[in-house]
């Protein structure tokens, strides 16, 4: 089998395909994996966030997690809060299964700098977890003892004749069974040079920013999110790493930060809760891919040997075991295990999107 992109999806089918005693070869575009998408990541799992077969995959994720890293000697995921703020409307409308609902009073002792007169009510996710995200990536690729990585492998063209695949890419050819199209941003790209019809997936911005301030937080300050806008998280006792979490569709690209983008979130930070920002400390930019619909796609495309895992938006990281799992029953069993509901499988499968 052959999987093409070296993010967070790809390493973990690579992974999990490995560890069931299958052999694999990943090709990655960049000279190093994880570096678009994966390599910019919040690090936060948000476990009651997103549709509900996200939702159902990120709890089967979080338990793989955390009986996985007890093997290793520094954990990769660990306890931290995710606090949603805004009216009481909006908490209404915006709050997920889970979260425990805040009076402002409650608000202020969780999160002291937030402005009385901005927030008056919250949500609170005392499941959330933060994660490693290079620590995590490192672990799998280390894991994946049967997973050949090949970097600096652009696929240029992919003909299906006699059962299978021959791709080409910038340095070699390669002769697979099955492909695997966990390109991120670029899937919909692949797809086209594989001669497989696009999803539709598109790629949308989403800036992060290491914010230094001139007071310190304590390190269990839970995330805090506006509803409907910028999120902002303890990164260390002099910074927040931040985001407007803005979602422009752009092209399939190295995105790089806009700088009126990091000045309007200053701005607004500091407008609704009392941190002062005195620098800019790190920026960047991750393309966050969706389908139409906002779900996922795990599963085989109508042409043979030809199978999607991609279109995770801000799952990555928080569906990565739970998708490699599925796609890898998928993949060898032809069929689904009943450890994931049918519902799951189904909403996740491209054939909804063609």
């Amino acid at each position: 089998m052959l999987i093409i992109g070296g993010g967070i999806a790809g390493i973990s089918l690579g992974r999990e395909l490995s560890v069931r005693g299958h052999h694999v070869t990943l090709l990655e575009a960049e000279p190093q994996l994880a570096y678009h998408t994966s390599g910019r990541s919040a690090q936060q799992l948000v476990l009651g966030y997103g549709p509900p077969a996200v939702r159902e995959l990120t709890d089967i994720t979080v338990e793989m997690l955390l009986d996985q890293q007890q093997a290793l000697a520094q954990p990769v995921v660990w306890p931290s809060r995710f606090l949603m703020v805004g009216t009481p409307g909006e908490i209404d409308e915006g709050a997920y299964p889970g979260q425990l609902r805040l009076d402002a009073e409650q608000l202020r002792h969780l999160a002291p700098e937030l402005r009385a007169d901005r927030f008056a009510a919250g949500a609170l996710d005392e499941r959330s977890l933060r994660t490693k995200a290079e620590a995590m990536l490192d672990w799998l690729v280390h894991d994946a003892s049967n997973m050949t990585v090949r970097r600096n492998e652009r696929v240029v063209t992919a003909a299906y004749d006699h059962g299978g695949w021959t791709v080409t890419t910038n340095h070699a050819t390669y002769r697979a069974q099955t492909v695997i199209n966990a390109a991120g941003a670029w899937a919909d790209e692949v797809a086209e040079r594989c001669g497989i019809a696009p999803l539709g997936l598109t790629p949308l911005r989403r800036t992060a920013a290491i914010l230094d301030l001139d007071d310190s937080l304590r390190p269990d300050r839970p995330m805090v999110m506006k509803a409907d806008g910028y999120y902002y998280r303890y990164e260390d006792p002099q910074a927040i790493l931040a985001s407007p979490q803005e979602a422009v569709a752009s092209p399939p690209e190295d995105a790089q930060p806009n700088p009126e983008d990091i000045d309007a979130l200053i701005h607004e930070i500091q407008a609704d809760t009392t941190l002062h920002v005195t620098g800019v400390r790190q920026a960047w930019t991750g393309l966050r891919t969706e389908a139409p619909d906002g779900v996922p796609v795990v599963g085989f495309d109508q042409h043979p040997g030809f199978f999607w895992l991609a279109g995770q938006s801000g799952y990555g990281f928080q569906t990565s075991l739970g998708f490699a799992r599925l796609a890898a029953d998928l993949l060898v069993d032809g069929t689904a295990g009943d450890w994931v509901t049918s519902q799951s499988v189904q909403d996740l499968a491209p054939d909804r999107l063609r």
